[in-house]
């Protein structure tokens, strides 16, 4: 896949008349934002989606499938000369995300039985992490944990002293509200020093062609939650994991370092 650094600044939205804050009216989900996919994905969402990643002011960028690619790639941009040969449709924020959830089941045969098989070896390489951190740090033995999202610390105690000190990169969070997971990469609410160094992840499913890792938003369990943490554990080099249960869900970490207090 090219990179879609290039698709960054190639939006269709103006071209009809709205913006990124557009309101529209959408008959399943009511009230939403205006977001643009070609027909086709909007026929079939379970195919490779193309355009940029989501950013704070552009959550929802404006996507098109590898045929529509073809004819983007002759201009290198949308513009009069290409944008005739595509037929693009708007549809709401809450039906794009549906979609686009369910471009990440598009692996079949072969490619499947690979991204099973690296998903297994992240997992049983946490396992081995996990049992060498609990044996060096003894974390699990302590009565509590408090954490500060704002800059990645998780700190152990009993009885008020703390135990053991880690540092975190978020990896990303399960609703248990809409049965998500979210990448930590696509969630502006929290600081970007706590989800920068997980870009690498993304950048890795980029070039694989793991839509799990390059799709900001998709249909998940707990279970998938530490499939992610596995990955971004091996791919970071982080010495373990740690779930933090909250109100709606879990925030899943990538323990970067331990030490004892």
């Amino acid at each position: 896949m090219d990179s879609r650094a290039s698709r960054a600044a190639c939006r269709t939205l103006l071209e009809i008349g709205v913006n990124d804050r557009t309101r529209i009216q959408c008959g399943g989900h009511g009230e939403g934002y205006a977001t643009v996919v070609c027909e086709h994905l909007l026929n079939e969402p379970a195919q490779e989606w193309f355009g940029a990643y989501p950013e704070e002011d552009y959550p929802w960028p404006d996507a098109w499938c590898a045929k529509c690619d073809a004819i983007f790639l002759r201009e290198g941009e949308w513009n009069e000369r290409n944008r005739d040969d595509v037929t693009f449709e708007m549809i709401c924020s809450s039906c794009y995300e549906d979609a686009r959830s369910r471009s990440v089941d598009r692996l079949e045969g072969d490619e499947r039985a690979r991204w099973d098989d690296f998903v297994g070896s992240c997992c049983v390489e946490l396992q081995r992490k996990q049992e060498k951190l609990i044996r060096e740090s003894a974390f699990d033995r302590h009565e509590r944990w408090d954490w500060d999202l704002d800059i990645g610390r998780l700190v152990f105690s009993t009885g008020g002293v703390p135990g053991v000190v880690t540092a975190f990169e978020c990896v990303g969070s399960v609703s248990t509200v809409s049965n998500t997971w979210l990448w930590s990469w696509a969630n502006f609410s929290i600081r970007e020093n706590v989800r920068s160094r997980i870009i690498k992840v993304r950048d890795m499913g980029e070039s694989e062609q793991f839509p799990r890792l390059t799709t900001a938003k998709w249909s998940a369990t707990e279970h998938d939650g530490w499939h992610m943490a596995a990955i971004a554990a091996r791919l970071l080099g982080a010495v373990g994991a740690y779930r933090v249960p909250v109100e709606n869900g879990f925030w899943f970490l990538a323990l970067m370092s331990a030490r004892k207090a």
